[in-house]
């Protein structure tokens, strides 16, 4: 069994999940973690790096934590976490070294103040590498240890996040969510006709895309995205294959050189969120009136996908809104997809109750009144 430690928006880790391992048979599931069985750890292992939106990745063993410490020739280095009925970590660790001990096993566990471990600890004492960070799971009287294969790499997203080319008041894309987004497509051909500052285009080519194709109509966010693909591009050393960028109303889509002439299977974007909002100024007018724009926007967008038959995968946020505690949803554009779209599956038939009622997902992030609701589409045909 494989256990996917999950992160906070723990509906999206599991929609991506499952769409890069959709052989995997749910075993359980809450909203910390995903338990599957029928997976290979070689295959996981080789596609973890773009499980964007899981924390970590275990698997059970028969063995003791003993047996692996007696093999090792060198000082034991190992941590131990706890979940679920968590019993005394302090005395697990204890009583663990004094085991290791008694058996001629020169040990530290690195666990700070007797806590959990954090992904940033594991990964600087190199426990996955040298597979000595363990989770012990109590199910009542019965106790379970775990594995740790796999662990994300959590700076490298504030690294690529700082240094775009970025102008502050557009909202950016998390580099997280366009990761997800781009998963849950199943393209490897990506084009995004809402660029803004490439976030989406970027994230593609670190799942090693090597064509890269976008356009908007704002000709400072061609120059910003393109400024930010070639200096990622540069910077990682990576040759691309094919390159097209276009100034272009999205409205127009259907005049869109790339989209006629590439060989594109998935369109992964995300239109501008509209003004900045604060608590000082966000009312229902100004809501109603970015509807107002919006909706004009997507109808051209889609009907004119529906008019050159784009048969591919369409994955896109749209907006939504907190004011006084209560959430406005982008409804108008529920009648617009009824009308052009169909709004496809983002899990097994079993996990369907986990999605709101529009079939979507919603991403949210502290502090923000601007949210995003998620939906994966396909032009009717």
């Amino acid at each position: 069994m494989i256990w996917f430690a999950l992160w906070r928006e723990y509906k999206l880790s599991i929609a991506e999940i499952f769409t890069v391992f959709p052989e995997g048979k749910t075993v359980f599931y809450d909203k910390d973690v995903l338990i599957l069985e029928n997976l290979n750890e070689n295959l996981i292992l080789e596609k973890a790096n773009f499980l964007w939106w899981t924390i970590k990745i275990f698997k059970i063993i028969d063995n003791e934590i003993i047996d692996d410490a007696l093999n090792i020739e060198w000082k034991f280095k190992y941590g131990i976490s706890t979940f679920w009925d968590k019993k005394n970590l302090k005395e697990i660790l204890n009583s663990t070294k004094k085991i290791l001990k008694e058996n001629g096993v020169s040990s530290r566990f690195i666990n700070k103040d007797f806590k959990n471990l954090s992904s940033a600890q594991i990964i600087w004492e190199k426990l996955v590498k040298n597979g000595t960070d363990y989770s012990i799971i109590f199910d009542g009287d019965k106790k379970y240890t775990w594995k740790t294969i796999w662990v994300q790499d959590i700076d490298s997203y504030s690294k690529r996040d700082y240094s775009k080319d970025r102008d502050m008041q557009t909202g950016m894309l998390p580099p997280k969510l366009c990761q997800m987004m781009i998963n849950i497509s199943s393209g490897k051909t990506i084009y995004d006709p809402f660029v803004w500052l490439g976030t989406v285009l970027i994230e593609s080519i670190l799942m090693w895309n090597k064509k890269v194709y976008w356009s908007d109509l704002n000709q400072t966010m061609v120059e910003h995205s393109r400024n930010n693909i070639f200096k990622f591009v540069q910077e990682n050393n990576v040759i691309l294959e094919d390159v097209e960028f276009i100034k272009l109303n999205a409205k127009f889509i259907n005049e869109s050189s790339i989209l006629l002439e590439k060989n594109i299977d998935a369109i992964v974007t995300e239109w501008y969120l509209w003004e900045i909002m604060t608590q000082k100024n966000i009312s229902i007018e100004r809501i109603d009136k970015q509807k107002e724009s919006l909706i004009s926007i997507y109808e051209k967008f889609f009907e004119n996908l529906k008019k050159i038959n784009y048969t591919w995968n369409i994955v896109i946020c749209f907006p939504f809104w907190e004011i006084s505690w209560k959430y406005i949803y982008f409804e108008e554009i529920y009648k617009t997809l009824s009308l052009l779209c169909d709004i496809q599956p983002l899990f097994p038939t079993s996990f369907e109750n986990i999605t709101t009622k529009a079939w979507s997902l919603l991403y949210k992030r502290e502090k923000q009144l601007v949210w995003r609701e998620i939906f994966k589409l396909k032009i009717k045909t």
